[in-house]
């Protein structure tokens, strides 16, 4: 054969190669989006950052473990704001190895921000590490259940707990952005509102009637569907003529469907929350009337709950695909034992993992009824006080056994030692409540679930053993726990025409605060406040939430209103009868 025809022959075959491997592409395309091994480029990336990726190819991976150990080595000598950009870097490098991201955000809601003296900085910095997971993190690394449960611990323990000095202006903040978003505490009524809002401008546009406030809005140099936010919070950049518009009375139905279509965009585009996935959190721990959780979404705990059981969510469906492949490719594990049917039930791949986004929603449920009742002005302000909320008691019992169940004894014994606590609090609480009934009914399951706590003890000797609290022994929280039980007492008392006995829980309420506080000042312990605590039990009273009778609550009202001389009191009346009307 000569030369020119090995060149054509050599050419044919090359050109029919190269056909033939751009027709295996595509399928190839699918396979890595099939199995995740697709790796997208991230938006974002600094120019210097995008050549080097793009020049360097499998090098990068050299550039990720330089800049990691120089990362350890930034943070054994507590150098984090070096560190936060170095972090920067490697999560836009790598934005699929979750580890990466995990390490950021905890970079940024803890060590940078405990570094801070001012406020609203450190609270800049906590959001910051919520925002990098809720929006960036999340996103890239879908299934990976260590970003779910360390964007839900940051919302219950840096927000949601005590242990940050600064954790009352951490809920504070988070509950401004979460009022102005819901327009409320975001009870079953609105999400449901939102949930059916139209998804798109041009479909809410179809109404006539906001059509016609939203051309009319136009006119004046301001569109009200994408600014309703700027209108509501009264900012410059609305013009006058706007609000003169939207305050005649013909538009306040248009402008109310124009306010439930931003509040819902916004809830979904920027917080990432899907109120039908909220109203289904809700629903799946239903109160002793079988309603759903009353949950506050301006407290941080539901959110907790919401991310963890997303994770979940994920957990199990990437565990589906798991075994999907492990069949696909006939696969057996070597933990397997293929004797039984269906081997997957054997694996303990996945237990870790879910054991610990299950225990984030067992304990944000326990600290709802622990300390999770925030009181909040009409706008959306949090007023300094925490107090207990038992309407969350009997959805937060059945989370024990069932997070006990299916998973090893190892994990098993931490879980019941809550458990075990959780009723021995309940006990001792719904008594101090006055709901005896109540009381009694967690002490039979409290002995029926462990035989040896009560020792052969009867109800009343137990109640009167528990609450020998030695008060140096007492947690804060506790503290105002019991304070807040002898005033609910003491109310309880006046309501039935018993003024004495009111008068000896309310000495003993005042007794207990100043020894405590006596106490805290040597200790370092946070103090209680009885005023705030007083008007924070009433107004629960007043307005419903602890189940006093009727008739009880009338005469208590009618005992409290002949105390003109006590201004606090006075007021809280007035408040209460204002929201009521």
């Amino acid at each position: 054969m000569s030369s020119r025809a090995k060149r054509a022959f050599f050419l044919t075959l090359a050109v029919a190669l190269l056909f033939a491997s751009g027709m295996a592409l595509r399928p190839l395309q699918d396979m890595r989006s099939e199995y995740d091994l697709s790796n997208q480029p991230v938006e974002g990336l600094s120019p210097q950052l995008a050549l080097a990726t793009q020049m360097l190819g499998w090098g990068r991976g050299l550039i990720i473990d330089v800049i990691w150990i120089r990362m350890e080595s930034l943070k054994q000598h507590d150098r984090y704001f070096e560190l936060v950009q170095l972090a920067d870097w490697a999560c836009k490098l790598a934005p699929r190895f979750p580890e990466v991201w995990d390490i950021q955000s905890w970079n940024l809601a803890y060590n940078v921000s405990c570094r801070l003296s001012y406020l609203p900085d450190r609270w800049t910095w906590v959001h910051s590490g919520i925002e990098l997971l809720r929006d960036y993190g999340i996103p890239l690394n879908p299934f990976s259940s260590m970003l779910y449960e360390r964007l839900a611990w940051t919302y219950f323990h840096k927000i949601g707990e005590q242990d940050d000095q600064a954790h009352f202006f951490y809920k504070q903040r988070f509950g401004l952005l979460m009022h102005e978003v819901l327009g409320g505490e975001g009870d079953r009524q609105i999400l449901e509102a939102y949930a059916a809002a139209p998804r798109t401008k041009e479909e809410l546009l179809r109404d006539p009637q906001v059509q016609a406030l939203w051309t009319e809005c136009k006119a004046l140099g301001f569109d009200i569907v994408d600014g309703f936010f700027e209108w509501y919070k009264i900012t410059p950049s609305v013009p006058g003529p706007v609000y003169q518009a939207l305050n005649r009375v013909p538009t306040i139905e248009p402008l109310k469907r124009i306010a439930v279509y931003a509040r819902a965009r916004r809830l979904r585009e920027e917080y990432k929350l899907d109120p039908r996935k909220m109203l289904a959190v809700a629903e799946q721990f239903p109160n002793d009337k079988g309603e759903p959780a009353p949950f506050d979404w301006r407290t941080p705990y539901p959110h907790a709950i919401y991310w963890a059981a997303a994770g979940l969510e994920k957990l199990d469906e990437l565990e589906d695909r798991t075994w999907q492949k492990f069949g696909r490719f006939s696969i057996v594990p070597k933990f397997a034992d293929t004797e039984k049917e269906p081997w997957r039930e054997e694996d303990k791949l996945f237990e870790f993992r879910r054991i610990n986004l299950q225990r984030v929603i067992y304990a944000s449920m326990q600290s709802l009824v622990a300390h999770g009742r925030l009181l909040f002005d009409t706008k959306g302000r949090l007023m300094l006080e925490v107090g207990t909320d038992y309407r969350f008691a009997d959805a937060t019992l059945p989370l024990y056994k069932q997070t006990m169940e299916g998973h090893a004894e190892r994990f098993q014994s931490g879980i019941r030692d809550a458990y075990r606590n959780f009723l021995r609090r309940g006990v001792i609480e719904f008594y101090l409540m006055g709901d005896v009934k109540k009381s009694m009914e967690y002490f039979n399951i409290l002995i029926k679930e462990f035989p040896n706590e009560a020792a052969g003890l009867t109800y009343d000797e137990y109640r009167r053993f528990r609450m020998k609290w030695n008060s140096r022994d007492m947690t804060t929280g506790q503290a105002r726990t019991l304070v807040a039980g002898l005033l609910v007492q003491g109310f309880f008392a006046l309501g039935c025409n018993a003024e004495d006995k009111a008068a000896v829980f309310e000495a003993e309420a005042k007794g207990r605060v100043a020894e405590w506080n006596a106490d805290a000042v040597q200790s370092l312990r946070g103090t209680v406040r009885y005023n705030n605590l007083r008007e924070a039990v009433l107004i629960d009273i007043l307005t419903g939430r602890a189940r006093f009778p009727e008739d009880v609550r009338a005469v208590l009202e009618k005992r409290l209103t002949e105390r003109t001389g006590d201004e606090a009191i006075q007021r809280i009346l007035h408040n209460v009868r204002a929201a009521q009307q």
